[in-house]
């Protein structure tokens, strides 16, 4: 049997391991970051399950409750999921803010900045 706490945030859910409650909405989300939420679930963009798991559990809290908000303020997807081809996590320079929030919530969010507790993430983009 696999380890429970590897498996924490994949999905299917395995019946083991209590859920976190964002991501067990996860495949319900319509906003307008669908398809690629959609992407990141079926699929590791990088080298590391653990970054994947958790950025999978940031992106579901984050869409819940930023999401809209994002689009609105012209945030895009590559702001929010890009990463390095080569390189996807030691590029923070075009790293997505999803992948760097590793467990943080924001906590506020503009057209240019997002508040992580006492850091603020900048847009490269307007």
């Amino acid at each position: 049997m696999a380890d429970p706490a590897v498996q924490l945030f994949d999905l299917p859910f395995d019946g083991e391991t209590p859920m976190p409650a964002a991501l067990a909405r996860a495949p319900s989300y319509t906003g307008p970051f669908a398809d690629e939420f959609a992407a990141l679930l079926r699929a590791n963009p990088t080298p590391d399950p653990r970054r994947w798991e958790q950025a999978k559990q940031d992106a579901a809290e984050f869409l819940a409750d930023w999401g809209d908000e994002a689009a609105g303020l012209g945030w895009t997807a590559k702001d929010l999921f890009g990463l390095h081809p080569v390189a996807p996590l030691t590029r923070y320079d075009v790293m997505g803010l999803i992948w760097l929030l590793n467990g943080k919530e924001v906590k506020a969010i503009t057209e240019r900045t997002a508040a992580i507790g006492a850091t603020t993430f900048y847009r490269t983009t307007p």
